[in-house]
This record gives structure tokens, sequence and C-alpha cells, in this order.
């Protein structure tokens, strides 16, 4: 029988920290500061020098954008604690940052905004023979594998009662990267172990810990939930190096190749934590933002019945009798893709930064070497003269619009940021559309769900990709029976 879950009348999706009150308070902390052309770009300050742009930051680095933009054209500057960030918007400026090159550089950016508390050797340029195992024909061909693991591990962790929505995400996607990722290489108790070290090395992750120089308690944890991570993994590397094990055309395999070489066994220390570090970084890839997704995506669902119901009777249709769920699958259900585009739109408001690897110009002005540039995701996906209404929840918004595969609009118009836009789109896009559709379909397939508890609001966060939930998504679960 087709699965039911109850849920509140539908509404406006909340709004990450109740959006009027927001905007007081980020146009009341910042003001336009005049500078000239020759000067670099104008700069947006703040009331209370030294803090106040870094809570205005901090309260909704969207409206940031906006304002920047209103008072002082394309290109502005701020100043976070210190380091100068440079924002782009307009038409011909936002087209050349995201049109550039290697002078533009992702990965340098991501190091400068996060090596210090994440680690500078966890961002690196993937080379082409690893990148290839995360390929969309490599994602298809693994996609059913996955389902039929998510299957089993949903039904056998969730025998009904009180859940916490939040955790359950963290942990399932975890150990869904971790298949994909490196096989069945990794133990189950291992992967639980895993689930907890990276919940403690992603979170907490505040503009304090980012930018002053001090080690503060939270540092101190991440640092320890950091060398447990790559000692598991540095000994699933030597055991596949040694053993063999794990697919062959999966991408820990492409990685032992890659790093150590035609004689993996002889693989000195430091080139098995550098295969180490290339699992850590795919695994945090997958895991991180999609965790949060999946989270979003299932509470916005549970919200809305007259989305949910569709999706659940489109589900219905697809998965016959001796249909497989995968890849193939998800990409003939629209109603859910279009349902996680939604969520994903409406709460994907980190930063798209780039470094500058030489002098840019960019809207008139000539950016310096070494500036970090970038826009929110939350001014793209939010963007009014794309998306009508943009703070409601309506994914029957994309059925008029140009879309792709995965029911989103093509990047290359600008119009969609949540998986980066233009050059560097993120490789593991297809993987993370898997991981999301693949669990909110045996969720809801399997289990009736019902709401007890939703977050207040939802946090954004200029350097993640996901806004956080403040308070907590809990949820009844009853297994779905044969008879039922």
């Amino acid at each position: 029988m087709q699965n039911t879950s109850r849920s509140q009348p539908e509404s406006r999706a909340p709004q990450p920290l109740a959006g009027r009150t927001r905007r007081k308070i980020v146009r009341a902390l910042v003001r336009a500061e005049s500078r000239s052309k020759e000067a670099g770009p104008p700069r947006l300050g703040s009331l209370l020098p030294g803090i106040g742009t870094a809570i205005a930051l901090v309260t909704d680095p969207t409206e940031v954008q906006r304002a920047g933009h209103e008072a002082l054209g394309d290109v502005f500057t701020i100043s976070l604690l210190g380091l100068p960030l440079t924002f782009v918007g307009g038409t011909d400026a936002a087209e050349r940052f995201v049109d550039a090159g290697e002078e533009l550089n992702l990965v340098d950016a991501y190091r400068r905004l996060a090596g210090r508390i994440l680690g500078e050797d966890l961002f690196v340029e993937i080379k082409p023979e690893v990148l290839r195992a995360l390929s969309g024909a490599s994602v298809r061909r693994q996609s059913g594998p996955l389902a039929d693991f998510t299957a089993r591990f949903l039904r056998a962790r969730l025998t009904g009662g009180e859940v916490d929505a939040l955790a359950l995400a963290n942990d399932l996607v975890l150990h869904m990267a971790c298949r994909f990722v490196c096989g069945d290489t990794i133990s189950e108790p291992l992967c639980d172990d895993l689930a907890r070290q990276f919940h403690i090395f992603e979170s907490e992750l505040n503009l304090t810990g980012f930018f002053l120089p001090i080690e503060t308690p939270a540092a101190k944890r991440r640092k320890q939930a950091r060398e447990r991570i790559l000692s598991i993994f540095t000994d699933a590397v030597r055991r596949v190096a040694a053993e063999g094990g794990a697919d062959p055309e999966g991408y820990l395999h492409a990685v032992i190749k890659s790093a150590l070489g035609d004689e993996p066994t002889a693989a000195t220390p430091e080139q098995l934590r550098t295969a180490a570090l290339a699992v850590m970084g795919a695994v945090m890839g997958a895991h991180t933002n999609t965790a949060m997704s999946l989270a979003v995506s299932l509470s916005e669902l549970l919200e809305h019945p007259r989305v949910l119901a569709a999706v659940l009777e489109e589900q219905s249709r697809v998965l016959h009798p001796g249909q497989a769920l995968d890849l193939g699958a998800l990409c003939r259900m629209p109603a859910l893709l279009r349902s996680i585009n939604e969520s994903l739109r409406l709460h994907g408001n980190g930063g798209l930064w780039r470094l500058s690897r030489s002098p840019v110009e960019l809207g008139g002005h000539v950016i310096p070497a070494g500036s970090l540039i970038g826009m929110s995701m939350g001014f793209v996906n939010g963007d009014p003269s794309v998306y009508r209404d943009p703070a409601r929840y309506q994914p029957d918004r994309y059925c008029d619009m140009k879309t792709d595969a995965f029911q989103s609009p093509p990047v290359k118009e600008r119009q969609f940021g949540s998986f980066g836009l233009g050059r560097h789109l993120c490789p593991g896009r297809a993987l993370a559309y898997t991981m999301v559709g693949v669990a909110l379909t045996v969720l809801l397939r399997d289990f009736r769900i019902e709401v007890l508890r939703r977050p207040r609001a939802w946090f954004d966060l200029l350097m993640g990709g996901m806004a956080r939930p403040v308070g907590q998504l809990r949820i009844r679960v009853t297994p779905v029976t044969e008879t039922q």
C-alpha cells in the first residue's frame, strides 16, 4: 500500500532567522564608505568598527551582498575580522567572475578560508583520472547497490518510535558516502565511528575558529577527530593496496593507483597519508552539505502535504513491482527532484569563492592578486528576476523553466548556485542528488513519518554550503509492512 505521512497544513517555508528581522539587523549595521576606483572597489563598512560587518555576515550574508550592491554598485569589498572579501554582482561583472579561468582559483580560495581550521592538505586539485570515479556514469553504475544498502540500513536502524532526523541524516549520508567511496572496505561499526568524528570535525565552524589566531576547545576536538578519521582511512588504503578488494572501478582504487603508483604495497607513510587525505576529502565533500540537504528536503516535504502527495504518487508509478531504485529511476521522478532543488535553492546560502592568482578587472575595478572574490549562493538562488516570490517553497516553478536532468536550472545560465557556477561545478553533484533522492525515496516508501518538532529557524553560513537549523527536527517513524 502507498505510504502516507502526516504533517501540518501547507505554509510558506520557514526562512533563516525570520527574514524581516535579519534584514533590519543587517541594514542597521552596514554603511557605505567612499573610496575611489584607483584604490580598488568601494568598501562596505559598519557602525560598529571591527565586529559590525562580521555580525552582519553571520546574520545574513545574502542580505549583506544585496545591501552592498544597492549602495556601492556591482563590486564592493567588506572586511571580515580583518580579512577583505570582495563581492561581485551585476550581469557583466558576474559573468566575468563565473567564466574566469585559473586566474580565479576555487581550491586556493577554500584553502585560504578553511585551511587553518580543517588543514590545508585537505584542499588539493583532484586529478582527472580520480575525478572520473565521480562521474555521472560511475554514479549511475553504483546507484542500484547504493539504494539497496540504504534500504537495508534504514530498516535495521529504524524499528519505530521517535527519531532525531538531523542525527539520522548525518549518520545515513556518512554511511552512504563511505559506501560509494570505499565500497564495503570499512565496516558498519567503523562507519558509525566515522559519523561521530565527522560530526565533530564539521561542526562549530565559527568565525572565531576561522580567523582568530587562537586554539579554542572546539578546534582541539576537531584536530583529534581529524586524526582519528585519517587513521581509519589510512588503514583502509593500506589494506586494499595490499589485499585488493573494494570496487576495482571505484573511487578508492582510483585514489590508490594515482597516489601510490605501480607498487602500492611499497608505499611510503607519506604516500599512504596523501591517499587517505584524498579519501577523507571525498567523503567530507559527499557528506557535510548532503546530510543537511537530506534533512531540509525531508522537512520541507513533510511541511507541504500537496507536494508530498505528488511525490508519493509519482513514486508509486515509477517504482512498480520489479523496478529497481537507481539513478535512472530517480531521473523519472521529476516531482521528487524539483522538491529537492527547491529546498537547495531556499537553504543553499554559502559562498561561491575564488582566489585571484593575478590582478583581475571586475566592474571597472582592478582586484589585486591574492584577493578572495565571490558571491553568496543565496544571492543567486533568490534572484527575483529569475524566481517569482523567491522566499516561497514552490517546486512547480521548475515546470516552466529550462532544466537539466536533475530538474535544476542549468548552471551555465547562472540561475542556480547550490552546486557552484560556471567552470567550477561541484564534481560530486550527481552523487549528491543520488544520495538525497535515494534516501528520501526509501524513507517515504518504507516508513510512515510524522513530524513532532521542527527547527525554529535556519541559520545562514557564509562558509558552509547549506543553512543550519536552530532547534531540533524530530519525527516519529513507523515501518511499513507488506500488509499495510
